[in-house]
């Protein structure tokens, strides 16, 4: 039976070499490509004084660092000067499941967000009519109503803290004095949420309201972060809501313009879900989700390339832009239109 060598020609010889060589290549490539991403996360552990002693725990972690490496470069591809930036951040250690359990918020209606964002056009078409009636840029925070930049950790309480930072900006506004309200109260006493477990921003205004409840100073009641047995019998001392609304401005992103320009800030309900390695900038796309948090918009900028809300978020001042991050007007960018809470206060 004749050798099979015998077909092969010197060419084919040069192409199996080849081949072969590229084997050994490619193989030592992939083993640096990995410790090139072990060294970088053992310098993210250092910058944010993290550490895994574990190695169990340890290589969780690493796992999760490297997707979010992944998805890092997929949110920052095609990006633009305006458009968010995405990079590494306190939660990039996170799986996507325990970032979603940080932010809790039960909305009572549960919506898709996909497809919610439109076009630039569309947005640019909305700033000008915008612009025939209000303010070019609303900023509460340099009115001395905004008080500091607050960090919920592991609570999943950012329905609480969204709306008593609401109230505060309000009671500031009213009285020119601003004075931290106590989360901890809303966080325990409130009988229509379940503390850090997760709550929704309008129960809890319902149930304000339907109470009479007055929120107390928080040196009164200080925040623990920790679901705690209710403190006070007597809520009937403290700054009370006059009146308020909890509504859906879907396509009418003008009337929240026209609130946060004219009464105050606004609490509104959000997906936070693709927040997770963000950095800066306009978020415009990749926000889809539940609504899965709660924040405080404390104003606005029409004059900018991306007309955007100013968002202050709950999760301290080392996250985004010291604590504060920015979503496009229009087109119901992160569903922030979808249930949106103003207050006045008595």
């Amino acid at each position: 039976m004749p050798s099979p060598l015998r077909n092969f020609t010197y060419k084919t010889y040069i192409e199996l070499g080849f081949y072969i060589a590229l084997l050994f290549f490619v193989v030592p490539c992939k083993i640096k490509l990995d410790s090139e991403i072990r060294e970088q996360f053992h310098e993210y552990l250092s910058d944010f004084n993290k550490s895994y002693p574990q190695e169990a725990e340890f290589q969780f972690r690493f796992a999760a660092f490297k997707k979010s490496l992944a998805n890092i470069e997929q949110l920052n591809a095609n990006k633009t000067k305006s458009s968010a930036q995405y990079g590494l951040t306190k939660f990039s250690d996170f799986t996507a499941e325990e970032f979603l359990d940080l932010q809790n918020n039960r909305a009572g209606v549960r919506r898709d967000l996909r497809g919610a964002a439109q076009s630039r056009l569309k947005k640019v078409a909305l700033r000008s009519a915008y612009e025939k009636e209000l303010p070019q840029i609303v900023d509460w925070r340099n009115k001395n109503v905004v008080s500091k930049v607050k960090n919920q950790k592991n609570c999943g309480a950012c329905w609480a803290f969204a709306v008593s930072e609401t109230i505060e900006s309000m009671q500031a506004i009213k009285t020119q004095q601003l004075t931290d309200l106590s989360i901890q109260q809303l966080i325990d006493c409130s009988s229509y949420n379940n503390g850090c477990k997760g709550g929704d921003t309008c129960a809890l205004l319902r149930w304000i309201k339907v109470n009479n409840i007055a929120i107390m100073n928080e040196t009164d009641y200080p925040l623990v972060l920790e679901d705690q047995k209710c403190q006070k019998t007597d809520m009937s001392e403290g700054v009370k809501v006059g009146t308020y609304q909890c509504n859906s401005f879907v396509g009418r992103e003008d009337i929240i313009l026209k609130l946060l320009a004219i009464n105050g800030p606004v609490a509104v309900a959000i997906s936070g879900e693709t927040w997770q390695n963000y950095v800066g900038g306009v978020i415009q796309f990749h926000c889809e989700g539940d609504l899965s948090h709660a924040v405080q918009i404390v104003g606005y900028n029409l004059t900018a390339k991306v007309p955007f809300y100013i968002v202050r978020n709950s999760w301290g001042e080392d996250f985004g832009d010291n604590g504060y991050l920015y979503v496009a007007i229009g087109g119901n960018v992160c569903g922030l239109a979808y249930e949106v809470a103003a207050v006045t206060v008595l």
